[in-house]
């Protein structure tokens, strides 16, 4: 599909890549100077709401730089002009509200690095747009890297046939320990009172069981959640056909609180996790925030992560159907 609209240009920004035949991310900026204001933007996203659903398919990652939007508020503007459905975040990653759809991302320590997955990708159903602003840009490190998803598939593919084809066949298995209350202490310290919305351990079943999820109690209050059978890989609708590396194998693997197995227990070789470790770094694309910046990302193509930085850094966040 070919670039035509009137009310953004085409921009570029350092970390680039053609991926593909595809830029990402695909920069869009104000078309002149006088429409670089948040109500501009906001104007232009609802004259070319299927316009940019389009695009965004197409290049999987958009990032809209140059527009003045300045906090949560005006962030909330740009989402209801989307005109995308709202969904509520369910993970481990402690978050806080902060207005109408607008969240805080991940506030784990700056200093870890939060490791590229597919948002909410444990569970059945998953947001398919992942969409961040940054209201104050880190002075160093910080960044949102983002990987697409079916260059690690065929990569996977390519080395490790066999293991591939295992894993699809029996598919996974996860299991996650999660505290009580919340601590803030690293990027995976939410409570499960908070998580699931309830102190109530029925109803946090109920919950749990309506997600897809069995779980355990633990003697010091903790809950210990499994998750399987889950797929190795996925199809999307109007995605080319592109198999996507679809799980959080690397991510969850061989850790003090999760694990990654293939769904009957058989386990994962430790061998084949590294390599896919350093074939999605190797993917990986990156650049610098700036402040007012907004990027929406396709969660069904994208893996993305967190770089560690120095503070400050506030980076806001919203999922969306």
């Amino acid at each position: 599909m070919e670039f035509t609209c009137k009310d953004f240009k085409v921009g570029k920004c350092e970390g680039q890549k053609v991926v593909d035949g595809e830029t990402m991310p695909l920069v869009l900026r104000p078309p002149e100077l006088g429409k670089t204001s948040a109500e501009s933007l906001v104007a232009a996203l609802r004259e070319n709401k299927e316009w940019f659903e389009k695009i965004l398919i197409k290049n999987s990652a958009v990032l809209l730089r140059g527009f003045d939007v300045g906090n949560a508020v005006e962030f909330n503007d740009v989402l209801e002009a989307f005109g995308w459905e709202d969904t509520r975040y369910v993970g481990p990653a402690p978050r806080t509200h902060v207005y109408k759809r607008v969240w805080t991302a991940n506030e784990g320590p700056l200093s870890e690095f939060i490791y590229y997955h597919h948002e909410m990708v444990l569970f059945k159903e998953n947001p398919k747009k992942v969409i961040l602003f940054c209201e104050v840009p880190p002075p160093e490190g910080g960044q949102t890297p983002f990987v697409p998803s079916f260059k690690v598939t065929e990569r996977m593919l390519e080395e490790f046939p066999e293991a591939v084809q295992e894993m699809e066949e029996k598919q996974l298995r996860y299991t996650f320990t999660a505290p009580s209350k919340s601590s803030g202490t690293s990027m995976r310290s939410r409570g499960w009172e908070d998580a699931f919305g309830t102190p109530d351990r029925e109803e946090a079943e109920r919950r749990t069981k309506a997600l897809g999820m069995d779980i355990e109690w633990l003697p010091n209050g903790g809950m210990k959640t499994i998750l399987g059978p889950r797929p190795l890989t996925r199809v999307f609708e109007g995605r080319k056909g592109r198999r996507m590396w679809f799980n959080t194998v690397v991510g969850m693997y061989g850790k003090d609180i999760s694990s990654a197995t293939m769904a009957d227990g058989t386990e994962i070789s430790e061998k084949v996790v590294k390599r896919c470790e350093e074939m999605i770094e190797e993917e990986s694309i990156q650049f610098k925030w700036e402040k007012g910046d907004v990027l929406v990302l396709d969660n069904m193509a994208l893996l993305h992560g967190r770089r560690p930085s120095l503070p400050p850094r506030k980076v806001l966040v919203a999922t969306c159907m």
